[in-house]
């Protein structure tokens, strides 16, 4: 087999994956995370006032709900830039649309499969190789990201460590497991820019007996080392990410504010980022159940009421969860479709 058919094959491979794993999704872990959720709900509503719970539902806001949406809806477009951005960087131009759909997509399919963002990295993976990206150019793109993402969360961590410290609103078991991720983010961050150009192959050779952790290392050996040499692209890639995070944060300050109730937006951010430690730890998709909870239980920390802080974190995943799935999908069967049409 030559090297241009193995790679060929590689890449359909990549791009196919999803659809496999899709069809063997795991609805028994897509039903326990509801049920924990309902379970929250229902806990919730015993300890607080149903009365008020129900209070604060029905006068939501308008105004702040649109603009959660609006809030929302930018997390997508920003990522579409990064890809964008990425792709431009080895001189392969990407359609912002075309870049806007593989966010949804790889957003659909990291939630709906709880894999690390491994199974939203294959997706991209394929898509790009099918839009005429080669291996090496794919490689680097996907490094760039996966890298100032992890660089980017572990500096939000530390700055919402920073203002939970300051002001006293985490028990110190929290403070810590906080702290512990601002470290471990900055070391998968190190680690995926030295696995260009063979670097880290004593740590890469431990990790190959992880499925879909070997078939990625195989990829990223083909990676240009110079994709993080590039400073311009890499800091613009970080701060994109950052930016996410901030969105998503003021998304939730945004649902509180909905509901009627006034609450520093830095206590908000720090409640906020102590649970996407939750989701990221979780088993669950998407975190399902476990950041519902660990949502709830940091805005009480910062000294919203129960009731508040869960119609707050409901609206939230409402809004960055539950909504998107729909055009997720959509965008993840087409890109599939046309990954299964080119590879007949």
């Amino acid at each position: 087999m030559s090297a241009e058919q193995e790679t060929n094959q590689t890449n359909e491979a990549m791009a196919l994956e999803p659809h496999a794993i899709l069809q063997g999704s795991r609805w028994l872990i897509w039903l326990i995370g509801t049920a924990a959720c309902a379970a929250l709900i229902l806990v919730v509503t015993h300890l607080s006032e149903e009365q008020e719970f129900l209070r604060l539902v029905q006068k939501i806001n308008p105004y702040w709900l649109g603009l959660a949406v609006l809030l929302q809806s930018g997390t997508y477009v920003v990522q579409g830039f990064i890809w964008r951005m990425v792709a431009g960087a080895t001189r392969h131009a990407l359609p912002m649309s075309r870049a806007c759909e593989m966010s949804l997509a790889m957003l659909f399919v990291d939630q709906a499969l709880p894999s690390a963002g491994i199974s939203g990295g294959v997706l991209v993976f394929g898509a790009l190789s099918r839009a005429g990206m080669p291996r090496p150019a794919v490689a680097s793109a996907v490094l760039v990201n996966v890298a100032t993402y992890y660089l980017a969360y572990s500096f939000c961590m530390a700055l919402a460590l920073s203002v939970a410290f300051y002001h006293g609103y985490f028990s110190g078991w929290v403070n810590v497991v906080m702290l512990s991720f601002v470290f471990t983010g900055s070391g998968v961050a190190w680690f995926v820019m030295s696995l260009p150009g063979g670097g880290m192959n004593w740590l890469k050779t431990r990790l190959r007996h992880l499925t879909k952790l070997a078939q990625l290392l195989d990829l990223v050996d083909f990676a240009h080392p110079e994709s993080f040499r590039n400073m311009r692209v890499l800091f613009l890639a970080f701060a994109s990410h950052v930016v996410i995070f901030l969105l998503d944060a003021v998304t939730v300050w945004v649902a509180v504010r909905a509901l009627g109730v006034t609450y520093a937006i830095g206590g908000v951010y720090a409640s906020f980022m102590a649970s996407t430690l939750f989701r990221t730890i979780g088993i669950m998709p998407g975190g399902l159940g476990t950041f519902e909870t660990a949502s709830v239980m940091s805005l009480k920390s910062i000294g919203l009421p129960l009731s508040v802080g869960l119609s707050a974190t409901l609206l939230f995943r409402g809004l960055s969860f539950w909504l998107p799935m729909i055009p997720g999908l959509i965008c993840s069967r087409n890109i599939l479709g046309r990954s299964l049409h080119q590879a007949k």
